[in-house]
């Protein structure tokens, strides 16, 4: 669909399939990254959550060699692993569990 009439089909469609993956990333950064969840209001604040996303977005790209959601995937496993571990550690080395708690940012 085009605002433009004198655009034949064949325009449209190929300004359409330049912009495609641009469309794909906002969906996935919605989608998986809540690209539109943010709860700031200040400019400088949405601008640095955008960076965030878009980084987060690039970051998985290059975990998995092309695929967003494989890399994501990946990516949040590996984050869970590390808490896993970091926990473990903890409980060897006889850390209170509310100290583990605070630096968990989770009591």
């Amino acid at each position: 669909m085009s605002t433009d009439r004198e655009l034949s089909d064949e325009d449209i469609l190929r300004h359409y399939a330049q912009r495609w993956s641009i469309e794909c990333f906002f969906r996935q950064a919605k989608d998986q990254l809540k690209l539109d969840g943010y709860r700031v209001r200040q400019v400088r604040a949405v601008k640095r959550y955008w960076i965030l996303v878009q980084l987060a977005y690039v970051y998985s790209l290059f975990e998995s060699n092309s695929d967003f959601s494989d890399g994501l995937d990946l990516l949040r496993k590996r984050k869970g692993h590390s808490l896993v571990e970091f926990i473990y550690c903890a409980a060897k080395q006889n850390i209170p569990i509310d100290t583990v708690k605070k630096q968990l940012h989770v009591a």
